[in-house]
């Protein structure tokens, strides 16, 4: 199963870059862009390109950043659920009497 979702995000990669090339074959006019300065003439699938380039690599950071927020804050979590379950044991003595037995007294 792997190798077939593998090798279908190959081929999509693939159609992608293909797609990607045909479209800047045949958008070849130059458009300046303003974005605060004038930038120099580029062709309007290089602009494109760059912009979808740059929301991909934007995506990518920001997405890793929150997966990883989630995950710690879903161990913070747990941590603290454990931190309430052994505390509630302690102060009604099943923590106590767990250890008491343990030791033989």
């Amino acid at each position: 199963m792997r190798k077939i979702i593998r090798f279908l995000a190959w081929l999509l990669f693939l159609l992608v870059v293909l797609a990607g090339f045909l479209f800047a074959s045949n958008n070849t006019i130059e458009v300046p862009l303003w974005i605060g300065v004038e930038l120099a003439p580029q062709s309007l699938a290089v602009w494109i390109i760059l912009a979808f380039a740059w929301g991909g690599v934007l995506g990518l950071l920001l997405g890793f950043g929150l997966f990883r927020r989630i995950r710690a804050q879903h161990k913070i979590n747990k941590l603290e659920a454990r931190i309430n379950k052994l505390e509630k044991q302690k102060y009604s003595g099943t923590l106590v009497n767990s250890d008491k037995q343990r030791n033989g007294n």
